[in-house]
């Protein structure tokens, strides 16, 4: 993610000031040593963003939230799919109730991570600096329901690592069941062992006034549109990732030159635009509430069977070779 974020920093045409001192610090570590960069940005006092997940336990979330609200300090996580055109107009419908009362969602994930991606020596698949499938591959997805529709309640999990054991003791697939939104039925299914690449991430919402199904590989087409009122879908801009990364940067870097001084870390701005450390706590904490409650099939999650390792995840040879360090 490192060499996105420089590309996607070009875009900006200058925006960044240069010289000897930051206003911002961009912490795209692997996973595991997210807390540990965090704490140098906080230790310096300045404001940080951080590539998703905020980290990888619930109680580290809890002591960054506390100590950025003790400091008065903006801090962001990078969860770039609220900026996303599609997902943001599924939102106002909920919002505005378009969709009527909320019966079914359901979520499909099916992607591709190969030998190719998980490189001896490179933190991919690494327990302390992973985490974990639901971690690293799909906490926007995770992110997003839970951002339309509410938290998720009642939740029950079966996990396993199929094709992967020979790479890593994570997780590789699974099966989620949850309520959300009050009483609306919930479902995950999610892949990293579909064959020949990604094939497509969706979000379904049945309600009593509409069904709406978002899907492409990264949630950005309507395949299905039928809305009580509304005789079809909108026209919206056709945009990826990297757009909804510099959509973020833009607003992180407007909320900083404004100097903004907020009483929350979570509302720098409108709450469509930032994701706070508060919020991004959240989607850890319920990542973490379905590995651990999870049946789990032989070779998964292997760690969460052992202590919480406190000390620091060393960093493989592969990332400072590939930082050019």
């Amino acid at each position: 993610m490192g060499q996105q974020h420089a590309r996607l920093l070009g875009r900006l045409n200058g925006s960044v000031r240069s010289g000897n001192s930051a206003d911002l610090m961009m912490i795209a570590s692997p996973n595991g040593w997210h807390p540990t960069h965090l704490g140098y940005a906080m230790d310096m006092r300045m404001p940080a963003l951080v590539e998703k997940p905020l980290c990888l336990r619930s109680r580290q979330a809890i002591d960054l939230v506390d100590r950025a609200a003790s400091l008065g300090l903006p801090s962001w996580v990078m969860m770039q799919a609220r900026l996303n055109p599609t997902l943001v107009h599924l939102k106002e419908l909920v919002d505005g109730g378009e969709l009527g009362e909320i019966f079914q969602v359901d979520i499909q994930c099916y992607w591709n991570r190969d030998a190719s991606y998980y490189r001896p020596g490179g933190w991919q698949g690494d327990p302390q600096l992973d985490g974990g499938t639901l971690y690293t591959q799909f906490s926007h997805v995770i992110d997003a329901v839970h951002w339309i529709l509410g938290p998720w309640t009642r939740i029950q999990a079966d996990i396993h690592n199929r094709t992967h054991q020979e790479l890593h003791r994570l997780d590789d697939g699974g099966r989620i069941t949850f309520e959300v939104g009050g009483s609306a039925l919930g479902t995950m299914v999610y892949s990293t062992s579909a064959f020949g690449g990604n094939l497509d991430q969706s979000i379904t919402v049945l309600g009593s006034k509409g069904a709406v199904r978002i899907s492409g590989q990264y949630m950005n087409q309507f395949y299905w549109y039928k809305v009580q009122g509304r005789d079809k879908a909108p026209i919206l801009p056709t945009t990826g990732p990297d757009d909804h990364r510099l959509a973020l940067w833009r607003q992180v870097l407007s909320t900083l030159s404004k100097g903004a001084k907020p009483s929350s870390t979570d509302h720098l701005s409108t709450p469509t635009d930032l994701v706070g450390l508060s919020e991004a706590a959240k989607i850890v904490q319920l990542i973490e509430q379905i590995y651990q409650g999870a049946k789990r099939g032989p070779g998964t999650m292997e760690h969460l069977d052992r202590p919480m390792d406190e000390s620091l995840p060393e960093l493989p040879t592969k990332v400072f070779a590939s930082a050019g360090i």
